[in-house]
Order: C-alpha cells, then structure tokens, then sequence
C-alpha cells in the first residue's frame, strides 16, 4: 500500500516537470541618472533672525559662513571680511544714511532787471555747505544747503544820466516822496537750496528748489526835513530781492572725497523792496518783476 502511494506521487511529480515549456529569462538592466539642482534664494538680511553663526573653513581653505536659524543650519560663502569693532560700527552706520560736506563756488548770473539797465553779467565767488540723507535706495537722497555768494560787478546806474524802469518818485509807508538816484549791482546773496540726488556710478545728478535773498545798495533824494522841504539830502537805502526757483545740477567724482558739479538755477522776483540804512522802519518797494538765471561751477568736498 505505501509502496503504491509512493509511486503515485512520484509518477505526478515527473509529470507536472516534463510538460512544463522552458522560457528563457530576459535581465533587464537599468543605468539611474540623478541630477541634482542647487537653488540659491537671496534674502535681506535685516529682516531674518539668526541665532548663531560661525566661520568655518574646508579642506580647500575656503571660508564660509555657517548659520544656524531655527534649529536649521546652512552655509554662505564668503569672498571678503572685513572687521569692525563697535566703535567703527556706529561710525559706519552714521556715515552710510547720513553726509556732510562744503564747496567752492564760481557764479555767473544774468538779471533782467540789470539787463535792461545795460549792466554785464555779475561774476561772483562763494562758499557753501551742505549734507544730505540716503532715503528709499542705496542711490537716492534728499539734501539741503546754505550757500554764500558775494558777487562783484563794478556796474553802477545812475539815474540822473541813463532813463530806466526804476526812475521816478517813490512814497514811504509815511508818505514821504523818494526820488530814485542809482543802484550798484554788487551784493551779497544767500541761497537756500532743496535737492534729491540720485547717484550713477561717479555720476550724482539731481534736481531741486531754492530759495535766495540778494542785498543791493540804492541811492534816493530825500528830504533833510529841514524847512522849506527840499531833496536836499542823498539817503542810502538797502534793496533787497527774494527770489523761489528751480535748480538742475550734475556732479561727478573725483575722488572719495572731492566732486566738482555744475548746476543751472532760475529764480523769479516780484519786487526790490527798500529800506533806509540808519532808519529800518522807513520801508517802501517797487512793482518789478524781473527774473534771474545763475550758472554755478563747484568744488564738493565730502566728509
């Protein structure tokens, strides 16, 4: 009986291998290529936190930056370091919003109301300061200054040989009579300008406004007050001009410290208004509105 049960299997075992078809296997070989990309992702930064940082250098001796911000650590290459102590931080940071610096001024204006007078063009020199912040961009800035201008022209106008504009009577706020004699283009001026810069590699053009005060000294007949009243008197009298007007400029970089610029300003009058040398109070003006073009070369030192 176990002899027959053993031979059944066998005989079903060597039936179910010789009636299977040999299959020839295929191998298939695959080559994995990986690639890998590198994202740089550039951030300011005044406005991450970090929490520590370390110079570390690699085999090659190159340098890097090593951060760690919120428990995750990343590596910045360093091409330069520069060290400060606290000390030259501070300076740094005061220099790098803020500047501070004075000029040399040559001046050339041209005055309507001294042009139909047949006077030259003034010629003036000066000195001025200035300062200006970095606002917005690394480049652009808003800046203000005083300037100083006395300019020299040996024109004179007399009424008593020329006809002008300016000849005739004029009233006082008292009423008294004035009688125009001359005026001398020599005077000092005061500027007041108002700039935004926005600088191009060695060249900083802007534009502006400004505002300027100019004193020139005029000559009336008055009366002594001696009787009977007479112009009897030459009285020495302040005239003084404001004007507001628009400024265009250019600078360009010589070196860290020095810059020479040109600049273009037009500036509008309406009146000269008068005042008497030895009585302040004694004020009268007249109705000229004349216009004044001024084209200034300067020598920019910066701090």
């Amino acid at each position: 009986m176990l002899q027959n049960k053993t031979f059944i299997v066998f005989f079903m075992l060597c039936n179910i291998a010789f009636s299977q078809e040999k299959v020839v296997d295929t191998v298939y070989v695959y080559e994995e290529i990986i690639v890998h990309d590198t994202v740089f992702v550039s951030k300011n930064i005044d406005n991450i936190k970090i929490d520590n940082a370390t110079l570390v250098k690699n085999k090659n001796g190159e340098i890097s930056l090593e951060i760690f911000q919120k428990g995750k650590k990343s590596q910045i290459a360093i091409d330069t370091i520069i060290g400060l102590n606290k000390k030259q931080i501070g300076d740094y940071k005061k220099i790098k919003s803020w500047f501070f610096g004075g000029k040399l001024l040559f001046a050339i204006a041209d005055n309507s109301l001294f042009k139909e007078l047949n006077a030259a063009t003034s010629v003036g020199f000066g000195l001025g300061i200035w300062m200006k912040k970095q606002i917005f961009a690394p480049n652009f800035f808003v800046g203000a200054g005083f300037d100083w201008l006395y300019f020299t022209s040996p024109f004179s106008f007399n009424a008593s040989q020329n006809n002008s504009t300016l000849n005739g009577f004029y009233f006082t706020e008292d009423n008294k009579p004035k009688l125009f004699q001359s005026i001398d283009d020599k005077h000092f001026q005061i500027q007041i300008p108002i700039q935004f810069y926005y600088k191009i590699k060695k060249f900083t053009p802007s534009i502006g406004l400004f505002a300027s005060v100019s004193d020139y000294k005029a000559t009336f007949k008055g009366s002594s007050g001696n009787l009977p009243l007479s112009f009897d008197e030459t009285q020495i009298y302040k005239a003084q001009v404001f004007q507001i007007g628009y400024l265009a400029e250019l600078q360009y970089e010589l070196t860290k410290h020095l810059s020479i610029g040109i600049n273009f300003s037009s500036g509008k009058a309406n009146d000269l208004i008068f005042t008497e040398k030895d009585y302040k109070n004694v004020v009268f003006k007249t109705k000229n509105t004349f216009k004044e073009n001024r084209v200034l070369l300067s020598l920019i030192y910066s701090l």
